[in-house]
C-alpha cells in the first residue's frame, strides 16, 4: 500500500508555527537526558514540522507499541458501538458467555464494555498475568476486587477482553475489522498484531505501527476524526475516548503527575489539556487540541515521565517562542540531517574471549571468529538473549530487523546490539581480570546491576 505522505513537509518550523529555537532546545535536551528515542514526529496546524530520525532507527520501519496498541483497541470498540455490534453497557458476561465462570460474583455480572474500556472493571491485578491456552476464561476467573466503576485500575487484559468481545460481535480479529475502516483509509499498511491461542489480537499490546502510522492516527484525532474530508472515527467514541471517564489518581490528585490527570477509553489524560496513548518504552502519540499539535515517538526509554516532562518543558512551549533565525534554522536542519547512534569502535587491543562465564544469576557464552562475535546469555529467572556483532562494523541480520556491532577499547570489550522493530537495545562493558569477567549491562530491556561471571574453562 502506498505511504504517500498526507499532511505537507513545513520548508522550515516556522512555516508549520514552530520556532526553530524551541526545537533546538528540546533536541538539546532530549540528547543530554541520554534517553534513546528512535523516531519523534511533530505536526502542527496540519504540516510535518520537525521529523528526528535517529540513525539506524527512521519513521517508516514498523515498531513494537506495547500499551499503545490500547487506542487502537479502543477505536474498534468505538466502530463496533458504532455499528450497533456493541453498546457501552454491554456486559463482558453476556457477550463471552462461553468464557464466563461457573458462578460468577455479582460484581463480575455487572463488568461493562465501558468499565474494560477506563480502566474501571474492577478485576483483580492477578488478572493480568494470565498466560495459558483459554485468556479470556482465566481472566474472568481471577473475579473482582473491587465495584466496577469504582476504581480506576491498569489491566492489559482488560483490553484482550474488550478484542474478544468486538471479534465474537464482528465475525473477525480488530486487525482486519480496522483494516477497512482506520488502517487503508489513513494509509497504513497491514499491520502485525500478535494474537493469543485462540486466535484473538491481544488488544492490550501486540500491535506493530511505524511512527509515521502513528502520527497519521495523532492528525486523525487532532481533527475529530475526519481525515481528507470524511468522518473517519465515530464522533461519539472519539468524544468519550479523550475525554476522563474516571478518576485514575486514586485518592491523591498531583497537577504534576502524568498518571493522574484522568483516563478516558484507553487513553490517558496529560498535563496542558492534551491527551495521548502510551507504551512501554516510550511509544507515544500525544495530540495537543489547544496548540493543534500532534506527536509520534518511537523509543527505547525506561523513564517515561522523564520523556514526556521533555515534551511539556521544550517542545510544546515552542509553538509560543518567537520565530527562530536563519542560522537557527540552518543548524536545526544540520543537526536533523545527522542524527545517529554511534557504534563500538576497535581500537585493536583486544584478546581472544571465547568461553563459558558463569555468575549468580546468569550465564554468557561468548564465541568469537575473526570479524564476528556471538553473545549467548541465559537468565536463571529462563530468560535468553542470542546476539552476534560486526568487529568495528555494525552487523545486520538477514530480515534486517536487527544490528549488533562490538570494538576493544583500551582492553575493554564493548558490544551494542539494537532490535530496529522494538524497543530493545543490548550495551555491554566488558573488563577481565584473571579468571573474571566484570560485567555492565544497559538499555532498554536488558539493564541490570553490574555482576561479576567466572570462566568456566
Amino acid at each position: 500500500m502506498s505511504m504517500t505522505e498526507p499532511w505537507k513537509t513545513a520548508a522550515c518550523p516556522e512555516e508549520a508555527g514552530l520556532s526553530s529555537k524551541g526545537l533546538l532546545q528540546y533536541l538539546d535536551a532530549v540528547q543530554q537526558s541520554g534517553l534513546e528515542h528512535h523516531s519523534i514526529l511533530v505536526l502542527r496546524n496540519g504540516a510535518l514540522a520537525c521529523k528526528m530520525n535517529f540513525a539506524p532507527y527512521d519513521d517508516r520501519t514498523p515498531h513494537m507499541l506495547f500499551s499503545l496498541s490500547k487506542s487502537f483497541t479502543s477505536a474498534a470498540a468505538g466502530f463496533a458501538v458504532q455499528e450497533g455490534l456493541l453498546r457501552w453497557d454491554d456486559r463482558v458476561l453476556d457477550v463471552l458467555r462461553e468464557d464466563a465462570p461457573e458462578n460468577p460474583s455479582e460484581d463480575l455480572k455487572k463488568v461493562t464494555l465501558h468499565h474494560l474500556l477506563c480502566m474501571g472493571s474492577g478485576l483483580r491485578p492477578e488478572s493480568d498475568n494470565v498466560d495459558s491456552e483459554h485468556w479470556a476464561r482465566d481472566i474472568l476467573a481471577w473475579d473482582c476486587d473491587h465495584a466496577p466503576g469504582t476504581h480506576f485500575h491498569y489491566n492489559s487484559h482488560g483490553t484482550y477482553l474488550v478484542s474478544k468481545m468486538v471479534q465474537k460481535k464482528a465475525g473477525m480479529n480488530i486487525r482486519d475489522y480496522l483494516m477497512p475502516r482506520l488502517f487503508a483509509p489513513l494509509g497504513i499498511p497491514r499491520p502485525d498484531w500478535d494474537m493469543c491461542p485462540e486466535g484473538v489480537c491481544c488488544g492490550g499490546f501486540g500491535l506493530h505501527l511505524s511512527s509515521d502510522s502513528i502520527l497519521r492516527f495523532g492528525l486523525c484525532l487532532l481533527q475529530k476524526g475526519v481525515w481528507q474530508g470524511k468522518q473517519v472515527l465515530p464522533p461519539e467514541w472519539l468524544e468519550k475516548a479523550t475525554k476522563a471517564q474516571i478518576d485514575n489518581s486514586n485518592g491523591a490528585p498531583d497537577p504534576n503527575n502524568e498518571w493522574a490527570q484522568g483516563y478516558g477509553y484507553q487513553f490517558w489524560r496529560t498535563r496542558g489539556n492534551r491527551y495521548r496513548g502510551d507504551g512501554m518504552f516510550g511509544q507515544l502519540c500525544m495530540i495537543s487540541p489547544d496548540l493543534n499539535m500532534a506527536v509520534a515517538v518511537t523509543a527505547g526509554i525506561e523513564d517515561m515521565g522523564r520523556e514526556m516532562q521533555l515534551l511539556h518543558e521544550y517542545l510544546f512551549p515552542a509553538a509560543g517562542m518567537a520565530p527562530g533565525t536563519a542560522a537557527e534554522q540552518k543548524e536545526l536542519k544540520e543537526r536533523l540531517a545527522a542524527l545517529s547512534y554511534p557504534w563500538p569502535r576497535d581500537d585493536g587491543t583486544g584478546k581472544d574471549v571465547t568461553g563459558v562465564y558463569q555468575g549468580d544469576n546468569m550465564t554468557l557464552e561468548i564465541r568469537e571468529t575473526e570479524s564476528t562475535m556471538e553473545w549467548h546469555i541465559r537468565w536463571k529467572n529462563g530468560r535468553n538473549a542470542n546476539c552476534v556483532f560486526g568487529k568495528g562494523t555494525p552487523l545486520r541480520t538477514e530480515d534486517g530487523a536487527y544490528l549488533g556491532a562490538y570494538g576493544w577499547q583500551k582492553n575493554e570489550l564493548h558490544v551494542l546490539g539494537r532490535a530496529l522493530k522494538a524497543p530493545f537495545t543490548l550495551r555491554g562493558a566488558c573488563a577481565f581480570a584473571g579468571n573474571q569477567l566484570h560485567l555492565t549491562l544497559q538499555g532498554a530491556g536488558f539493564s541490570q546491576e553490574p555482576c561479576v561471571l567466572e570462566n568456566q574453562a
